[in-house]
């Protein structure tokens, strides 16, 4: 944009000197031509009256009366002697001029000619003057130097003030871009302060709004979220106290096992709602995986699901926290059972890419996927919340990594998740 105000100066500012100094430089060549003839015709007419009074009183000579002449000046007596040193193109109108008895002018070749003709007693002498070419345009290109440095001069002062009314208006449209994309990148705080020009002003002022009630709205959701998971924790009490009143040991101990892991989720929640991040670690990918797929093993047995387990990243370490990694396989076992029949298998896999990068896939027997929109936050294809997919997709990108859906051939549905390297 500084760069295009600027050219429109310049294109401006150049139509404007071209029609203002193209007729200013022709009228120069005019007024130098028109100088040079009314000198021209001056002397004519001085040595005229000389010459005049000559012939007239024939008390002298022609050439007594003319003493030394000007340059380009002559005069032509009745039987052709000519006074004064002429011009080669010079002469052309002195037979018209006493012919005619009057006086003639014209362009000639080579320049411009006057014959005024001097009519005595018994003579007509003819005093002829001759101004060339060169004198018509003396001073000519000395002047149009100056006017075309005159224009240069224009041109680029008025690039130059372009160029700084560019950098006026586009050094806040820049700051604008720069905050927006601030604001883009979780910057919720950041403002912009522009005082001018007034309409740049106003976008400023919306910005800034913008950025208020987003922080605000923000704010306000990751509340909601805090005071829900506190909610929670009144059903999770009283579903602990009659867990502890099952009799069998075994049953007791699983199920307030899982009543402890809903804890952890709602203290995870209330720990990215109120400090706006995710729990970011390290944990050994296989020892977690291998530690809660027990869990996931005895419900697939009880629906006759065959689970194949092949953990081969070994020490491998992925750049999240161990209860971020449970949710991923929750989440991943989760669907699998939700959107498969039962006795529909699964396989879950582990390995480490040439880059580095850890490897979870999960391949089941079920129908496939119908729509690849299922990662997408709130999208599913079998009445659920649609979030799960999304949280894994989350989780991996904040190693690196990624979310990958296909189908396998014949039947079924391969989810392949990427994590970043961490060690």
């Amino acid at each position: 944009m500084r760069r295009r105000l600027a050219l429109v100066g310049l294109a401006t500012t150049a139509l404007v000197v071209i029609s203002l100094l193209v007729p200013l430089g022709l009228l120069v060549r005019r007024q130098a031509a028109d100088a040079a003839r009314l000198a021209a015709e001056r002397s004519a007419q001085s040595t005229a009256s000389l010459i005049a009074l000559a012939i007239t009183f024939n008390d002298g000579s022609i050439e007594s009366a003319l003493g030394v002449t000007d340059p380009g000046l002559i005069v032509v007596d009745s039987d052709g002697t000519i006074f004064g040193v002429p011009d080669p193109d010079q002469g052309t109108l002195v037979d018209r001029a006493r012919a005619r008895r009057a006086t003639v002018a014209a362009e000639v070749s080579g320049g411009w000619e006057m014959a005024l003709p001097i009519i005595g007693r018994d003579q007509v002498a003819v005093v002829d003057v001759f101004v060339s070419d060169a004198k018509l345009s003396e001073g000519v290109v000395e002047a149009w130097m100056f006017l075309a440095l005159l224009g240069l001069v224009l041109v680029a002062a008025a690039a130059l003030i372009g160029d700084r009314l560019g950098r006026w208006l586009v050094t806040p449209i820049a700051e604008l871009v720069d905050a927006a994309h601030r604001l883009g990148e979780g910057e919720l705080e950041t403002r912009v302060s522009v005082d001018d020009p007034p309409e740049l002003q106003e976008v400023a002022d919306a910005f800034n709004h913008l950025a208020i009630r987003l922080d605000r709205l923000i704010a306000e959701e990751r509340e909601e979220v805090a005071d829900l998971s506190h909610r929670l924790r009144t059903p999770l009490t009283s579903l602990r106290l009659q867990a502890e009143a099952v009799a069998d040991p075994e049953e007791r101990q699983a199920i307030l096992s899982q009543v402890d892991r809903v804890e952890a989720t709602v203290d995870d929640l209330i720990f990215a709602a109120r400090t706006r991040g995710e729990r970011i670690g390290r944990c050994e990918l296989d020892r977690v995986l291998s530690k809660r797929l027990e869990f996931w093993k005895v419900l697939a047995d009880e629906q006759e699901r065959d689970l194949v387990v092949n953990l081969r990243a070994g020490t491998a370490h992925v750049g999240l926290a161990e209860d971020s990694v449970e949710s991923v396989v929750d989440s991943l076992v989760g669907n699998v059972f939700t959107h498969t029949p039962p006795g529909a298998g699964f396989e879950v896999t582990t390995h480490v890419g040439k880059s580095g990068n850890l490897f979870l896939e999960v391949a089941d027997e079920g129908p496939g996927f119908s729509d690849r929109l299922v990662v997408e936050r709130g999208v599913s294809g079998a009445g659920s919340t649609g979030l799960g997919l999304d949280i894994v997709r989350r989780m991996a990108e904040l190693t690196g990594g990624g979310l990958e859906l296909n189908d396998r051939p014949g039947s079924g549905a391969v989810v392949l998740v990427r994590f970043g390297r961490a060690g």
